[in-house]
């Protein structure tokens, strides 16, 4: 027999109904009618949080909105509140239909619900807190968990919310029946592993993941041992759980102790306690005063490797370069309105927003080009190395970790084209000597000349490689030599020993997912199972470098001035431009620049165009911040050239729980600079 849905009227009338005692109207039992029995309650843990950037809520809600589909099949139009904004409309609504209200009376719900039915089914309840986001569907609305997830940029992991309280109202009982009451409503033929994020089983064993983790999901540890729900330790409460017949059959909970040890299972899925921080509302980028326990369960994980290099990839040339989930995170919030359209980069550095566009698959043309003579360059080692076989990633481990100022001459020998045969480690450095000895003055960015790029070229893959942790290490350490706290081979080290943990964990991955029979081969992703639950991992970083030829070949990016866009030719232009941090141009030559690319890009831009521009806030090195870069000051060149031009600037009217998610967006590098974002539409 075919299962008929309810209509949305039925469903909405039945969740008044049922919250109607009397004439009294609960909300409590609305929200767990409407949002978790009949709608669909989700959970999306964050890799960073607001300390870092206000972007990964924003990109979040366009996410959803991107890959939503209804019931009827009709894309419905999503507003997202937070509960208590929907909690206090909505019960001053139905408490003054309730006024005068009987049992009788049921013409009064149906006549507000056949009015107003469309609000709720496209309202969106979001529980947001400082590092992580509860997101409550109504019924009718279905998302892409998987599609979301591994499009992302900030998403960490996701699964279904089960228990979220304030600490201190926390009590034993509701959170073990909300857990019972979970695990009743699924089918699972397997047990579930249960995890408290605790530091006692992860702080210290994760050191290898500690800058993934740092400003992220670490600050939602607990202190399993100091903890409490109510008068009960939570140590307590789960050594009985144990024994609690609600729970012995259905859960698996590790003892404790280092969790690479403990935790050796592979799921589908896995159940976590953490605790996360409310939001202040004060400053954004501090935590409020409120902190939570929340219990959801993981079902993907996003799992991309950009992520595990973002501002560093193997090939590198600056310091101020955007990270990959930033990136993403910004074509994420820009992909509704840009769909199919022509993406342009004008500042393209190392290629991050060509290689996050491929990643994504999107349908869209990408344009990228840079003034700097190796930025191609730098987009084809990088997308070289991202295909690498494991067994070539192994080799290129190998080969680096020999790479010693004493070791690697009598080990690892190149013929040059200067016939020679040498160690790569001398040979790059006589390249960062001539650099230097051609510019003397320079200790923030060298200038790379096309025939100095041509010689790089001329040399092996590997040469390279040791030449940008050679670079890496000569212009990030120029305070360090200066003060003498650090020669050249130290630091050198250093750089080279980050890239060779980032590389090991590149290759567990890979090798992880391609041993891995089970795993789903899709065109963006594969979907493997892992310690916690499947993971997803885009498909671009197990393709052939061949696959790519025809567009290395015609020029990834091309050299190419940013103020030479062509009139009306692009939807999207998103950028990054020199901030005089790292270039050698004095204020009046970057104010000019600045000048040239904002009327340029403002031409450039078809009707609703998009720009979105990256800016300096603030210096934490100490550093001026260059007048021209001021976001006020950019801000209004921008509305004074669209005017002469006969161009208005708009912002949509987006549904957001808060102000602060709309543009300008903030991203902070803790030691170094903190950003703000500016984003424009053009009509």
């Amino acid at each position: 027999m075919t299962m008929v849905n309810p209509e949305p009227k039925e469903l909405l009338s039945k969740a008044i109904q049922q919250s109607i005692a009397g004439a009294d109207f609960n909300w409590e039992l609305f929200y767990k009618h409407w949002y978790r029995d009949l709608g669909t309650p989700l959970f999306f843990l964050f890799k960073k949080n607001l300390s870092v950037t206000n972007t990964q809520y924003a990109e979040l809600f366009s996410l959803i909105a991107n890959h939503v589909a209804a019931n009827d099949g009709k894309v419905p139009k999503l507003l997202f509140y937070t509960t208590e904004h929907i909690k206090g409309s909505l019960s001053e609504a139905i408490t003054t239909l309730l006024e005068g209200y009987s049992s009788n009376d049921s013409d009064r719900i149906q006549q507000f619900v056949d009015r107003y039915v469309e609000v709720f089914t496209s309202t969106i309840s979001v529980d947001m807190f400082f590092g992580s986001c509860a997101v409550f569907l109504p019924p009718g609305i279905q998302v892409n968990l998987d599609q979301i997830v591994a499009d992302s940029g900030y998403i960490h992991s996701a699964g279904y919310s089960i228990f979220i309280r304030n600490i201190r109202k926390a009590k034993k009982g509701d959170f073990l029946h909300g857990l019972s009451s979970y695990l009743t409503s699924i089918s699972s033929t397997e047990k579930i592993p249960f995890i408290i994020y605790s530091h006692e089983d992860f702080s210290g064993f994760d050191k290898i993941a500690s800058e993934l983790i740092d400003r992220g999901i670490e600050q939602c540890k607990i202190f399993i041992d100091k903890m409490s729900m109510g008068s009960e330790r939570l140590s307590t409460i789960v050594s009985e759980m144990q024994d609690d017949k609600r729970f012995k059959d259905k859960l698996i909970i590790p003892s404790p102790g280092n969790y690479q040890e403990q935790h050796l299972f592979k799921t589908g899925r896995t159940i976590w306690l953490i605790s996360d921080r409310s939001i202040s509302g004060g400053s954004i980028g501090n935590p409020g005063t409120n902190r939570y326990y929340i219990c959801y369960e993981q079902l993907v994980k996003n799992e991309s490797p950009f992520f595990f290099f973002d501002e560093n990839k193997p090939a590198w040339k600056s310091h101020t370069t955007l990270p990959h989930s930033l990136t993403s995170a910004l074509l994420n919030i820009a992909r509704p309105i840009a769909k199919g359209g022509v993406i342009c980069d004008p500042f393209a550095g190392t290629g991050t927003t060509w290689m996050e566009v491929k990643r994504l698959g999107l349908n869209n043309d990408v344009i990228c080009s840079d003034l700097s003579a190796i930025a191609t360059t730098l987009l084809e080692d990088n997308m070289e190395f991202f295909c690498l076989s494991t067994a070539d990633l192994k080799e290129l481990h190998k080969n680096l970790e020999m790479c010693t100022p004493s070791g690697e001459a009598n080990q690892i020998r190149i013929e040059f084209d200067d016939y020679r045969t040498i160690g790569p480690y001398q040979k790059v450095k006589e390249l960062l000597a001539a650099l230097k000895k051609e510019q003397r003055d320079e200790k923030h960015e060298f200038e790379l000349s096309e025939q100095f790029v041509e010689q790089l070229l001329a040399l092996p893959f590997l040469t390279r490689i040791i030449f940008y942790i050679g670079l890496r290490a000569e212009l990030r350490y120029q305070g360090s030599f200066e003060r003498k706290s650090l020669t050249f081979e130290e630091a050198f080290k250093k750089s080279k020993d980050k890239l060779l943990d980032q590389i090991q964990m590149f290759i567990e991955l890979k090798e992880e997912v391609l041993a891995d029979d089970a795993r789903i081969e899709g065109p963006l992703f594969h979907k493997s199972i892992a310690t916690y639950s499947y993971k997803l991992t885009p498909s671009i970083v197990f393709q052939d470098i061949k696959n790519f030829a025809k567009e290395i070949s015609t020029g990834m990016i091309s050299m190419r001035d940013a103020c030479a866009l062509t009139r009306n030719s692009v939807d999207l232009i998103i950028c990054d431009p020199p901030y005089g941090f790292n270039t050698a141009e004095d204020n009046s030559q970057l104010a000019s620049l600045y000048d040239k690319f904002l009327d340029a890009a403002i031409d450039g831009l078809k009707s609703k165009g998009q720009l979105i521009i990256c800016l300096p806030a603030e210096s934490y090195t100490g550093r001026d911040l260059p007048f021209c870069t001021r976001s006020d000051l950019v801000s209004r060149q921008i509305l004074v050239k669209a005017h002469k031009k006969n161009r208005l600037v708009y912002r949509r009217a987006d549904s957001l729980p808060y102000s602060w998610l709309a543009p300008p967006y903030y991203w902070e590098s803790e030691r170094a600079l903190k950003r703000t974002i500016l984003h424009f539409r053009f009509i």
